[in-house]
């Protein structure tokens, strides 16, 4: 499915473009992958396991444009790709069909503009607008940020997998479960 272009308004007062990325941003999205992936432990990958070619990542863009139950949305500031969130249905089998799964990640040096907040709306309204029923997301347990936001827009916490990341340091993370009913 193809979101935007929308204008927002950010928290310092700069304008920001959530749109989705096409197959010529593939490059900038694995800049953007391996950029998230090593400013923090709450990603689910290290930023060496960022290991798709260009085409690979054009393929998966490709794939989200094109499905009507998948979204892509990338937040662009100053022409760069400084967030990114994703949402696709859990299964397409007649008992799963009804459920949508969202990550989100926004690059450290854009965090505290309301990027994420302003993302996470849009994924809100695009699953009701589909006909999804709830969205599923897990969160490291130390993402309070993450949790804060989450929560605000109305997720709750329904389980918890303990253990579930174990860092390279030999330490573990447990992840929340969390689900927001539409």
């Amino acid at each position: 499915m193809i979101f935007g272009p929308k204008e927002i308004l950010l928290k310092d007062g700069r304008n920001c473009i959530l749109r989705s990325p096409s197959v010529l941003d593939a490059e900038d999205i694995l800049e953007y992958l391996k950029t998230t992936s090593a400013e923090t432990d709450f990603m689910i990958r290290c930023p060496e396991e960022v290991t798709m070619t260009v085409e690979e990542e054009q393929k998966i863009l490709a794939d989200f444009l094109k499905d009507p139950k998948r979204v892509m949305i990338s937040a662009i500031l100053d022409g760069k790709i400084v967030g990114n969130a994703g949402m696709a249905c859990v299964d397409d089998k007649i008992k799963l069909c009804h459920r949508a799964h969202f990550g989100i990640a926004i690059v450290k040096e854009a965090w505290h503009l309301g990027i994420g907040s302003a993302i996470l709306k849009e994924i809100i309204q695009t699953a009701r607008s589909i006909g999804f029923e709830q969205i599923e997301l897990e969160v490291d347990e130390g993402n309070q940020r993450g949790i804060a936001l989450y929560q605000k827009m109305g997720f709750k916490e329904y389980g918890k997998r303990d253990a579930a990341f174990r860092l390279k340091d030999g330490s573990y993370h447990a992840e929340y479960l969390m689900m927001k009913k539409l």
